[in-house]
């Protein structure tokens, strides 16, 4: 099993072959390139992950990620970060994979109608599919809270480092 940690949050993959930090400036060097937090490398795709946490304990300004969640600016974020990634992996040779970009946004006064809403505008942002296209760029794009990752990839797959074990 392969357990990464971005900040207070641990993450478990348990059948994925590697998992790079991908977001390791010691990784790109003085690039630009914006890019995901972890790619998760499966047999049969790869899994773009992306974390938000404006509920890490002692977080500085809560209110301002609020508001960039509002105005449409993290959505804009969150897909520059896929279509880098993107680009940077298939300049790598790192194509010949489905792609599927999950955004965890630990947040839990995020109702489920906004998070739905920010999901649609993000597919819309990167675009996921274009008609002149012959695939789509992603097999999925999904933003799940903290609750909805738990159950879609099991109990012990995340958890919150300062609230002690899962």
């Amino acid at each position: 099993m392969t357990t990464v940690q971005e900040f207070d949050l641990e993450l478990s993959f348990p059948e994925a072959q590697v998992v790079i930090h991908f977001d390791d400036s010691d990784y790109h060097a003085s690039s630009t390139v914006q890019r995901v937090d972890f790619i998760a490398e499966y047999e049969a795709h790869y899994l773009f992950v992306e974390i938000k946490d404006p509920d890490i304990p002692g977080a500085e300004n809560p209110a301002a990620f609020v508001t960039k969640l509002n105005s449409g600016k993290l959505v804009q974020s969150l897909a520059g970060k896929f279509r880098d990634t993107l680009f940077f992996r298939s300049a790598q040779g790192k194509n010949d994979r489905k792609v599927l970009y999950l955004v965890l946004l630990s947040m839990q006064n995020l109702d489920n109608a906004l998070l739905l809403a920010k999901q649609d505008e993000l597919r819309k942002a990167i675009p996921i599919r274009h008609a002149d296209w012959a695939d789509d760029c992603a097999a999925s794009c999904i933003i799940l809270n903290f609750e909805q990752w738990k159950r879609q990839f099991g109990e012990q797959s995340l958890r919150r480092i300062s609230e002690g074990a899962a």
